[in-house]
This record gives C-alpha cells, structure tokens and sequence, in this order.
C-alpha cells in the first residue's frame, strides 16, 4: 500500500509542478539562472530569450516532469500487480 500511494504523491506532485511550469515559467527561470548565471535571458540579435547560454531550460524541465510523473504512474501499477 506505500508503493502505490508514493507512487500517487508522484504524479501529483509532478504533474502539478508541471501546470504552474506551463502557465508561470517559475520553475524554468529558476534552472535557467542557476545554469547560466546573468547570461540567462540575455538579448541575442535583439531578441530575448534562453538562446544566450545554449540552455533551453523549458524543454529539459518540461521532460524531467513528464519523466517523473511517467514513473509514478508506473510505480502504481507495480503496486496494484504485487497486491493480487
């Protein structure tokens, strides 16, 4: 019964970490800055964007969530095949 319900706080947590991603870009300006330092969000050819430093931080953000809620998803179903 811990595996499944760790595996519920997974997806929850993951997948609402990845809606306010989606709708504030929070937590991708947060490893963005981390990564690149001032470089981030810097004017290149006078736009600005994430291109400064070679780092897309929306992208390997995006994928690390989805990863996790993905194994969380998994983590239940193993959960559900060991209790019958």
């Amino acid at each position: 019964m811990r595996k499944r319900k760790f595996g519920i706080i997974i997806v929850l947590f993951s997948s609402s970490l990845l809606f306010v991603n989606r709708f504030t870009t929070v937590i991708s300006d947060f490893f963005g800055k981390l990564f690149c330092g001032n470089e981030y969000m810097q004017p290149v050819n006078g736009i600005i964007g994430d291109r400064s430093c070679g780092f897309n931080a929306d992208m390997y953000v995006a994928i690390l969530l989805t990863v996790t809620t993905i194994l969380g998803i998994v983590q239940i179903f193993i959960s559900k095949k060991n209790r019958v």
